[in-house]
């Protein structure tokens, strides 16, 4: 992959602007699969702006070298299961 010729910080400002669009992206998602609250955007248009603003996070993270931890995501899957079956 090509370098970027931008400080560490500058990336890092970008990450937290796409973050916030990718946040954005799903609650935008959410409402056009759900209807209670309905978006003029169709369900397709919302799933390709989640998937662009991921992609967008996601090169943020390799310009900075940041890997997901799979040993976190493992735990936090173990967590939110529980909190499932204590919800049965």
């Amino acid at each position: 992959m090509k370098e970027i010729d931008l400080p560490k910080t500058e990336i890092l400002a970008q990450l937290g602007e796409e973050a916030a669009e990718l946040a954005q992206a799903a609650l935008k998602l959410r409402r056009a699969l759900d209807g209670t609250n309905p978006t003029p955007v169709s369900e397709a248009e919302a799933w390709k702006a989640l998937i662009e603003e991921f992609s967008d996070v996601a090169l943020c993270c390799k310009l900075l070298n940041i890997r997901p931890n799979y040993y976190t995501m493992q735990n936090k899957l173990r967590r939110w299961e529980k909190r499932l079956e204590g919800k049965s």
